[in-house]
């Protein structure tokens, strides 16, 4: 099914201003989708993700990175968890917020995953509507209040299992070199509406047929 893998020996997971990042399970949701790897989380102190205003700078990030305990092991993938919020270009030349930006290391952002992906339309019409009106400082809490079960929102119960979905792009990513799925329903769906990225990360929470077959597959070869 997959021609060419690469299997990493451990996954080394760096939180970077996390707070109540739930790594117990996400130990388990990777144990249980891709099999008998170490997984490690490393919390960092000092500042490893760097911007230059909201733009992602890759060299420093690069540097500071290459500093911390683990990021010189040979055969691991690298995860960095963080909840500094990142723009990158697009191809029509003007920054995009980030929710994960995937190579060596991974990094995903959980204040990305708040701000990247769009809320509803009707959210937007509303936050129009009141700043028209310069009142969206007094019914902000109560618009998000209206659409909360419609996106993800800061300090969110359920950024856990969104993360689960990232990661297991990350580890797409590292496998294979892709870490998206063109179907709506998978783990690895690359979402751009908040309604999307809920969809496919809580109310479907699961991979496709195809990705649960090439899991099995990896598993059975080369993590058993």
């Amino acid at each position: 099914m997959i021609k060419e893998i690469n299997i990493p020996r451990a996954i080394h997971l760096y939180s970077e201003g996390i707070e109540g990042l739930g790594f117990t399970q996400i130990k388990s949701f990777i144990k249980d989708n891709f099999g008998n790897i170490e997984v490690r989380l490393i919390k960092i102190k000092e500042e490893t993700v760097v911007t230059e205003g909201l733009l992602f700078w890759f060299l420093g990030t690069q540097r500071n990175f290459k500093k911390l305990r683990y990021a010189n092991v040979k055969d691991s993938c690298q995860i960095i968890l963080t909840n500094k919020l990142f723009a990158t270009f697009g191809d029509d030349r003007r920054p995009h917020i980030r929710t994960a930006i995937f190579g060596y290391p991974c990094i995903i952002s959980t204040s990305g995953i708040v701000e990247g992906p769009a809320k509803p339309k009707e959210f937007y019409l509303y936050k129009h509507k009141y700043t028209q009106l310069g009142i969206w400082d007094i019914e902000e809490v109560q618009t998000k209040r209206k659409f909360k079960a419609r996106f993800i929102d800061y300090a969110d119960k359920r950024m856990n299992e969104v993360l689960k979905g990232y990661i297991a792009q990350s580890l797409f990513f590292y496998f294979t070199g892709e870490p998206f799925c063109q179907k709506r329903g998978c783990r690895l769906f690359n979402a751009h509406w908040q309604e999307d990225l809920i969809y496919s990360q809580i109310k479907s929470g699961e991979f496709c047929g195809w990705h649960k077959r090439a899991l099995e597959e990896i598993r059975k070869k080369y993590l058993t």
